[in-house]
């Protein structure tokens, strides 16, 4: 039979009606999977899934110092659970998550960053000094006790409903600062790390007052004092007369000290506030006849995103997102 140009173009598209048909039985996809990650399906569209295999991390456990690969959303798990109170609202523990997942591809070499100095193969460690706190299962239980199931249901949670998303400037992984308790505004990051960062500037930050690290304080002996002061500096203070002996340059647009003046030793009060252990550099100082004492307010170094300011702002009904972008300016929340 000698088919017409008609019976020829006929043919032709039932056949590639066929293989179409065959390569979506045949498909691997999973349109579920694909929405995980927050981008929906047009009706009737084809989505081919390539790789749905979950970011591996190295990170350093500097408690049993080891270099130990797991997947990206668990390892994210332990942070929650270290770095914020699983009580928190759950838009503020989401919030947390960004800024950590952040934080992390920002380090990964494989996205242009340096790694974790700990280890050679680290893309980060376990250390809240150095870059965030991680803890095990077995920590998390020994934490909670009873409520250890539900509180690890609502970290994943927070985990999940997050799934990829960091936050960006420029199309840029940003470099993640935050703190438990402000003094009532954040810090500008040039008072306490060395580049300023045009996403970090002072802002306010409600509901700190009412965290229980909001205030502190830490009194010692005129004699301890001086001590401390002379065995890392080698300056001889006056014990008997310290508070001739300490003088506040000037201050920070947030209230807190930007540099202090103690013996004729000129230092900034970040170095201070680490040398006498105290919750910020929002400080007060009460002279007694023997006695000083450091009354702080807030609790960490005040850069970025107040975690107890967080948790307020989610206690109003702010999202996730709305919390982030009040903390990080210009920022944009996407997938990596």
């Amino acid at each position: 039979m000698r088919l017409t140009p008609k019976g020829i173009l006929f043919a032709a598209l039932i056949l590639l009606l066929f293989i179409s048909v065959l390569t979506r039985l045949n498909s691997k996809e999973n349109p579920a999977d694909y929405q995980e990650y927050g981008q929906p399906a047009e009706p009737n569209e084809i989505i081919i899934i390539t790789d749905t295999k979950e970011e591996v991390i190295s990170m350093y456990n500097h408690r049993d110092k080891k270099l130990v690969k797991m997947p990206m959303e668990e390892y994210l798990t332990g942070v929650i659970a270290g770095e914020m109170p699983a009580s928190y609202e759950l838009e503020a523990l989401k919030a947390q998550t960004v800024a950590a997942r952040t934080l992390v591809v920002h380090q990964m070499p494989e996205y242009g960053g340096r790694g974790c100095n700990k280890h050679p193969d680290a893309d980060v460690c376990s250390s809240y000094a150095h870059c965030q706190e991680w803890i095990s299962r077995d920590q998390m239980r020994k934490n909670w006790g009873e409520d250890f199931e539900n509180n690890l249901i609502k970290i994943q949670q927070a985990v999940q409903q997050t799934k990829g998303l960091i936050m960006t400037y420029n199309e840029k992984a940003i470099e993640v600062f935050y703190h438990s308790t402000s003094n009532g505004k954040t810090e500008e990051v040039s008072e306490v790390f060395s580049n300023p960062l045009p996403y970090y500037t002072s802002v306010d930050s409600t509901g700190d007052e009412n965290a229980p690290m909001f205030e502190g304080s830490v009194t010692l002996t005129n004699r301890k004092f001086s001590e401390i002061f002379e065995s890392r500096y080698g300056v001889k203070l006056d014990s008997d007369n310290l508070a001739s002996q300490i003088k506040i340059n000037s201050y920070t647009d947030s209230g807190r000290i930007r540099d202090i003046t103690v013996g004729g030793k000129k230092m900034r009060a970040t170095e201070f506030r680490l040398l006498y252990g105290l919750n910020s550099t929002d400080i007060t100082f009460v002279f007694g006849k023997d006695s000083i004492t450091m009354k702080t307010k807030g609790f960490g170094h005040g850069v970025g995103m107040s975690q107890a300011g967080a948790n307020r702002m989610a206690q109003q009904g702010y999202s996730y997102k709305e919390i982030l972008q009040h903390y990080y300016k210009g920022v944009e929340i996407t997938h990596y």
